[in-house]
């Protein structure tokens, strides 16, 4: 007796850039571009380059970069020696943009012996966009983390 399944609709099509129906060029977003994208969070803060952090962002595209790179430079004179783990939660695309959703935990130690140490916890939604070269992100909630 002879069982035959099919899974060619269920399996992933690893290696595939494309997306179904859309513009040719256009760029899946994978949970391995996520999981990219979440360590270079993680290593920017852990060895603590703030440009670093700041080149992962679109500043074009992302509403009101200006004060979110400003809220970073504050957070960055407050607190070093960070840790950070992460879970990335779920992936998704809506057309040139990818979006995940991660539990994000960031730990710090304070510049001045006056602040306390630093222990965030948060379910990070970040929006990305293909740039040619590489995801960045164009908007990331709460910004409230990096306070």
């Amino acid at each position: 007796m002879l069982i035959v399944f099919g899974v060619s609709g269920v399996l992933p099509m690893y290696g595939q850039n494309k997306l179904p129906g859309g513009s040719p060029g256009a760029k899946a977003f994978t949970e391995h571009d996520a999981l990219q994208v979440m360590d270079g969070l993680r290593k920017s803060l852990e060895s603590e380059n703030r440009t670093h952090l700041l080149a992962m962002f679109d500043a074009k595209r992302m509403p009101g970069f200006a004060a979110f790179r400003d809220q970073v430079a504050q957070f960055f004179t407050q607190y070093q020696s960070f840790r950070v783990n992460y879970h990335v939660a779920q992936t998704a695309q809506d057309g040139e943009f990818g979006s995940m959703l991660s539990e994000f935990v960031i730990e710090a130690q304070p510049v001045s012996a006056g602040l306390p140490g630093l222990r965030r916890r948060a379910q990070l939604h970040l929006i990305l966009a293909w740039n040619g070269s590489a995801w960045k992100i164009t908007d990331l909630s709460p910004r409230e983390v990096f306070q």
